[in-house]
């Protein structure tokens, strides 16, 4: 066997690649082959064989990957594990709890190797192991029994009829999806040159209409004529000039009619084309829920028994499949969700004697897909929240005043738990959080454009809700225009469009209201919320009425344009944190549209009284603003920032790369440039060396805003005369902002 050591540099990291993956999919196997020995006490002696076999399998399965690439530690916790099972299968051995307590100590401490995020007693470890089976063979040797059992495994628990599969990494699927979105784009470009070719030929037709007229007017002047047609001198010559333009332009029309027919073909295949590409990469982004469940059962198991309580886990609907960036995100909700079901919800058995209840309580984990949106439930049959409890803790913390609590509804009062550093508990639990309260798991769910809930009845129990997107790269949205621009809001935010009259309004704390279906809201303008100028005489329309749990909010635009499926752009580093946005689209002409965080539209309307609109009157001379060149390739970065700094009251002119920034520098005075670094044509470095090579412009401030933030990179970056530096992993809309202020003042 090849020493992984004498294999070249880019090899070995790809061999170690793979043994992560394959040593995480073994993993996850045993724990959940484990916990089904261990909770079904009245298994059939069939299936308990079949169950131990698998789990002598994969053991040996990620001792002989570990021994590949040279991870010894791993290879001998293998080897041990494997020496269990084999007593397992041999019936000499009873898998105790205490025997599965070492078991999972065992592939605990494999997951710890694998990731380098701690410590493992190696010696203790295989001491406990060994004291199971209570051998002393060496930990690396393999008997010629064990050979024999590997060999008769191998023959008969080897999967039939799977389909072959290859591994693919998540940065291709993720390029090879963008590439889809780019063939809808294409195609949308294509039918909108479909329509131009119709208007077109319409146009033909309007000149064929007209060209009869004046070809009737020709016949009658013939008539005239009689026989003296000379009589009408260059006007014969004119007309019989127009006569063949007519052919020519009969035959073009032909000709245009066939190409429109031929391209409107053509771009439905590439529709279908495109969109069975997208769906198909989309499929293979997707992972059952299933592929969780064995973490949170073992997780489960483990804090019941620390805490000496009695748990049934039980898990509907999840076969469910949802993108993989989705289930990575909702991994530590969920768990967190489980661990206070255990903590603060379930009682101990005594306790639950004394209510009357069951020793064992039960958490019921489920999820149900409706179209593009999962519903995902966790519910306990627990002692409930105390709305009391929690209503006297939030006045105490300072979240809300004591005359403000007592206006709350019972679900009301729950909301509270989400709001930040929450917690009912007078001491930090290393359990169910460690002193951090759900308002990490609202924050995670908002940020998947998901939504939250709480239910709870005093003694019987609690249950937290959570509606998902199947998929972030796709977006069901709501495309509305305020103002001069246009905006998508994701439509499972928007309960319902009603028409707006202002007349409707009322005041409350001095807080514009509305009044729809009987429940009152507040009601801002868009633009408002947005901090943008609104047009005057731009007549508003619409009311677009916003949920996010129990919260209702009245957002006012100008116009509601479409609502369609489109494809998500993720923002770059640097606008991850940029308040109201989640992402953004390009549509078939090229514009970029910004996607809105409803959640942050809700926190904006409730910080501060939303302000009425900032009318800018056309017959008013505006102030003079400031001018900015922002530089960048990127088609989304570029229009982010320039809202941005539009919002802020500068004017704004953009350039995708060095050569044609200083093009634009030539087209009127610039008071500002910020630069983007890596760029085609010519770097940020290069443009600002340019740029201080000129005379006028050796004053003229310079930001550079990158994601290369190594000393040596910031010092090329002084070095060719930038004023700013701004590293993107640390970017602050803020920030940026001030740094332009102090350099412009």
């Amino acid at each position: 066997m090849t020493d992984p050591s004498q294999l070249p540099k880019r090899q070995t990291i790809e061999l170690q690649q793979l043994f992560q993956m394959e040593a995480a999919e073994h993993l996850n196997t045993m724990n959940r082959l484990l916990l089904e020995l261990e909770t079904a006490a009245d298994m059939p002696p069939e299936q308990y064989e079949a169950t131990v076999r698998e789990l002598f399998r994969v053991a040996h399965s990620i001792k002989g990957a570990a021994r590949t690439v040279g991870s010894s530690d791993i290879e001998q916790i293998g080897h041990a594990l494997e020496e269990v099972f084999e007593e397992f299968r041999r019936g000499t051995l009873a898998l105790t709890p205490s025997a599965a307590d070492i078991l999972y100590d065992g592939l605990d401490a494999i997951e710890i190797l694998l990731g380098g995020t701690g410590e493992v007693q190696q010696e203790n470890l295989l001491a406990s192991l060994r004291g199971l089976t209570n051998t002393k063979e060496s930990p690396t040797a393999t008997t010629n029994t064990s050979v024999a059992v590997i060999t008769h495994e191998l023959e008969t628990v080897a999967p039939l009829g799977r389909d072959e599969t290859i591994r693919v990494g998540l940065g291709k699927l993720d390029t090879l999806l963008n590439e889809t979105s780019n063939l809808l784009s294409l195609h949308m470009s294509i039918e909108e040159r479909t329509d131009q070719l119709r208007a077109l030929r319409d146009k033909h037709r309007r000149w064929q209409k007209k060209w009869r007229s004046v070809q009737t007017a020709y016949i009658q002047l013939l008539r005239i004529a009689g026989d003296k047609p000379e009589a009408l001198g260059v006007w014969a010559d004119l007309l019989e000039f127009l006569h063949d333009t007519q052919n020519y332009m009969q035959n073009s029309a032909q000709l245009i009619q066939q190409l429109e027919h031929n391209l409107r073909d053509d771009a439905i295949a590439l529709g279908l084309t495109a969109s069975g590409l997208q769906s198909g990469v989309r499929a293979m982004r997707l992972l059952p829920f299933e592929t969780l469940v064995a973490g949170f059962r073992r997780m489960v198991r483990d804090v019941a028994r620390d805490l000496g309580k009695e748990v049934m886990f039980q898990t509907t609907g999840t076969h469910v499949e949802l993108d993989r960036q989705v289930l990575e995100k909702i991994k530590d909700p969920v768990m967190h969700l489980l661990r206070n079901a255990i903590d603060h919800g379930i009682e101990t058995p005594e306790v639950r004697g004394t209510v009357g209840k069951p020793a064992q309580g039960l958490i019921l984990l489920s999820l149900v897909q409706r179209g593009s949106r999962v519903h995902l439930m966790v519910a306990d049959d627990g002692r409930g929240i105390d709305a009391e409890r929690t209503h006297r803790k939030a006045v105490t913390m300072g979240l809300i005043s004591g005359e403000d609590a007592e206006k709350l509804s019972e679900t009301e009062v729950y909301e509270l738990l989400l709001q930040p550093g929450m917690t009912t508990r007078d001491t930090v639990s290393e359990i169910s959080g460690r002193g951090v309260g759900l308002d990490v798991v609202r924050q995670a769910v908002e940020a998947l454009q998901g939504q939250m809930s709480i239910q709870s009845k005093p003694g019987d129990g609690t249950r937290f809700e959570i509606t998902l997107p199947v998929s972030l790269s796709t977006l069901h949205c709501i495309m509305v225009k305020s103002g001069e621009e246009i905006y998508a809001i994701p439509s499972v935010s928007v309960t319902r469009v009603v028409n707006y009259h202002q007349e409707s309004e009322f005041s409350m704390t001095g807080q514009p209201m509305l009044t729809l279906d009987g429940q009152v809201m507040p009601v801002t303008f868009l633009n408002d919320l947005l901090e943008r100028p609104s047009q005057e005489n731009m007549p508003a329309q619409f009311a677009l009425v916003l949920a996010t749990a129990e919260k209702r909010l009245a957002v006012v635009v100008d116009d509601i344009l479409a609502e369609q499926e489109i494809m998500v752009r993720n923002l770059s580093t640097e606008f991850s944190r940029v308040r109201n946005i989640s992402g953004a689209t390009i549509l078939a002409n090229g514009d970029v549209v910004i996607i809105l965080n409803v959640s942050d539209l809700m926190k904006s309307a409730q910080s501060r009284t939303v302000r009425r609109r900032q009318i800018v009157a056309p017959t008013q001379p505006a102030p003079q603003q400031r001018r900015i060149l922002v530089v960048d390739d990127s088609i989304t970065t570029r229009t982010l920032q320039k809202n941005i700094l539009e919002a802020a009251g500068y004017e704004v002119i953009t350039a995708t790369h060095g050569v044609e920034a200083l093009k634009k520098l030539e087209t009127g005075p610039v008071e500002l440039v910020i630069s983007d670094v890596q760029m085609p044509w010519m770097d940020g470095f290069e443009l600002t060396v340019q740029i201080r090579k000129h005379p006028q412009y050796k004053n003229l401030p310079i930001i550079l805003v990158t994601s290369l933030d190594s000393p040596e990179n910031k010092e090329m970056g002084f070095r060719a005369g930038a004023d700013a530096y701004i590293v993107k992993g640390v970017f602050d809309q803020n920030e940026l902002l001030q740094t332009i202020k102090s350099l412009l003042h």
